[in-house]
């Protein structure tokens, strides 16, 4: 990824899959094929919590591969001690600046369980250098700020006044689980004892995923770019799923839609006196868009999501792909 002031207290090469990823999409020629992909978390909960948003922003803010990275990695040997990467990889790496498109949920956003954290869009290799980024900073805040946030919800103490000065946190894996934590609802005292383990490593079926295999829904075009929560008033009526093809299909104007519902298979008619589009800009070919936000800020509009779902809600909350006559089921 871009990095000019790197983090001290974290380094961003000690995962070299990602890079090595990259580096044999280089070589096979298929390094700038676009591809989608999607950061998937299945909470153990009925929901999670969107973290991260704003951390990744900041560090494409200053990540470069500066000359000193490149040295360090054409410094490393295999067993063999032969280069582990090759003159023009790194070469190319040099004269990289990311190009990749991420639009994420904002941060405390309640998200059902199939829905992604964020939605990604680039060229092959840019977009597997993103892949520790994407895990460190969203899925695992999105861990976190779940965890903290279940035993609120499920006991409804949610209120936005419960909203202390934010702790200091630091540039590393605790920093960001304490801030995560922190936003997802824990009481300060909390915090230690919650994120004193690390976090799970992603399953099989979740993590940084292409978008083709994320939604496995027969006659659906793929992928899913954009997920429109519809409301009336400030009461949330149901999401609904959309693809490239229906993001215009799917008029702005209208207050009602039909969608098929992924909890029962059965249509269902929302209506609604308005909607938000939950993924939103972080980088914009690979440039920062998404302004920083406080962190009481974020924790109080994660209880307020809270408020706005509780369980006997949330049990039978519709949600799923926008249908019309073109699209088959």
């Amino acid at each position: 990824m871009n990095e000019q002031n790197e983090h001290p207290a974290f380094d961003w090469l000690s995962d070299l899959g990602p890079i090595l990823a990259a580096q044999a999409a280089w070589h096979d020629g298929s390094y700038d094929q676009p591809l989608w992909f999607h950061l998937i978390y299945r909470p153990l909960g009925p929901f999670a919590l969107s973290g991260g948003a704003n951390l990744l922003a900041d560090l494409a803010r200053r990540f470069r591969f500066t000359p000193t990275l490149i040295q360090r990695l054409g410094a490393l040997t295999d067993e063999r001690r032969r280069p582990v990467f090759t003159e023009s990889f790194l070469n190319y790496l040099q004269r990289l600046r990311i190009r990749t498109d991420v639009w994420a949920a904002p941060e405390g956003m309640l998200l059902l369980p199939d829905e992604p954290v964020a939605i990604v869009r680039g060229p092959k290799a840019h977009v597997l250098l993103l892949t520790s980024p994407m895990l460190r900073l969203l899925w695992a805040s999105s861990h976190w700020a779940s965890q903290a946030a279940y035993p609120r919800w499920q006991c409804g103490a949610c209120s936005e006044e419960d909203t202390p000065p934010a702790p200091a946190v630091g540039h590393h894996p605790n920093g960001w689980a304490a801030r995560a934590a922190y936003v997802g609802g824990a009481a300060l005292a909390d915090i230690p004892s919650l994120i004193q383990s690390e976090p799970p490593s992603p399953a099989a079926d979740e993590g940084f995923l292409p978008a083709q295999v994320t939604f496995p829904v027969k006659g659906y075009p793929r992928p899913l770019v954009q997920i429109r929560r519809t409301y009336r008033g400030s009461h949330p009526q149901g999401d609904i799923w959309l693809v490239r093809l229906h993001e215009e299909v799917a008029s702005v104007s209208k207050t009602s839609a039909c969608v098929l519902d992924v909890r029962t298979r059965r249509h269902r008619t929302l209506k609604f006196t308005r909607f938000q589009n939950i993924y939103q800009p972080v980088l914009l070919r690979g440039y920062p868009i998404l302004a920083d936000a406080k962190l009481p800020y974020l924790r109080q509009r994660t209880l307020k999501q809270l408020q706005a779902f509780p369980p006997e809600k949330l049990k039978e909350y519709p949600h799923g792909w926008f249908y019309d006559r073109i699209t088959p089921t």
